[in-house]
């Protein structure tokens, strides 16, 4: 497979999972000294994984939580923050200006940051509190706290079920990323020169195709997308779907299927160039049903991964070349 490093897959998941029993203790110190909400805090990339996050929690946690785009917050400020907040963040180099501040505004009013970052001596790690370092995908790494608070709350009954079937994230994500290529590279293959691409998602995956549509076809690769909500499809953007656009549908297991549903039954009356990837279709080993909706994210997140290798080749566009994103001053 083009550029598959399976190693690599196992070894982000495994290095993340190995610091959950540092995440517990320090969770629980926080709900011993007593704390009123959470704000997920993130920007781009790691404002969508928040949105995947909240996504299941508004429908199975009682915990207050927030999600705030870090230049939102800034800018506009949230009254909720204060001393009882804790602010949960996540980050690959720690060096996106707009997250070191919002940390740093959240401080200022009493709250405490805690979270991942992958380069423990970078700006946003040196001012988070409660500091935990390792490679791998954000989703996860916020899941293991949150799931963490949700546990001390009396909220995931399965826990310890959960975390036993965890032993086989790595080789299932790793299954799907294999189940996906051939699929993946007949879209890239289709599609790399189309003009504008429309991302639909619903619940979890609203996220994910914000996140797909922005950070990886127009960020990495130069594309032109719009990604759209499955529970706002009806209402705009079925009058711009005409039969030769190009309309890719991320379909999960989580409540929002049937949104998903309802966009795929209609759309190949108007359109001729539908591609749905359902999350569904790709089982991973020793991971038993009732957890695909919380692992819904990830799973997509292994499809789009070879969706973005198999574009990259067909585009002859290396995904690490950038015009603007920190090459000018902005």
């Amino acid at each position: 497979m083009l550029k598959f490093d399976e190693a690599a897959i196992k070894t982000d998941v495994d290095e993340t999972l190995a610091l959950r029993g540092q995440v517990e203790q320090d969770v629980a110190q926080i709900v011993k000294e007593g704390y009123e909400n959470l704000f997920l805090v993130g920007i781009g990339g790691t404002y969508a994984v928040a949105e995947e996050m909240m996504a299941y929690l508004k429908g199975h946690s009682k915990i207050n939580v927030y999600v705030e785009n870090a230049a939102d917050l800034i800018a506009e400020g949230n009254t909720k923050l204060g001393e009882k907040s804790i602010m949960v963040i996540t980050s690959a180099t720690g060096n996106t200006p707009e997250m070191t501040e919002a940390v740093l505004y959240g401080k200022e009013r009493g709250a405490k940051a805690m979270g991942f970052v992958d380069v423990a001596d970078s700006p946003l790690a040196k001012v988070t509190d409660i500091l935990y370092s390792c490679r791998g995908g954000a989703y996860l790494k916020l899941l293991i706290i949150l799931l963490a608070f949700m546990k001390e709350a009396g909220e995931f009954a399965d826990y310890s079920k959960f975390y036993n079937q965890m032993k086989h994230l790595g080789d299932g994500l790793v299954s799907v990323q294999k189940a996906a290529d051939h699929k993946a590279k007949a879209f890239a293959l289709a599609h790399c020169d189309d003009d504008m691409h429309y991302i639909v998602g619903g619940g979890s995956l609203k996220g994910a195709a914000y996140s797909y549509a922005m950070c990886y076809m127009e960020e990495m690769l130069w594309m032109r997308t719009k990604s759209i909500s499955a529970a706002d499809f009806f209402h705009g953007t079925l009058e711009i779907i005409d039969r030769d656009c190009n309309v890719t549908l991320f379909k999960g297991e989580d409540g929002a299927r049937t949104q998903a549903e309802r966009v795929e039954r209609f759309l190949p009356r108007i359109c001729k160039n539908v591609t749905v990837f359902d999350t569904a279709e790709y089982p991973m080993a020793g991971i038993d049903g009732e957890f695909r909706d919380i692992l819904t994210p990830m799973v997509m997140a292994a499809i789009y991964a070879r969706i973005s290798i198999h574009l990259e080749e067909a585009k002859k566009h290396p995904m690490d070349i950038r015009r603007y994103y920190h090459r000018l001053d902005y």
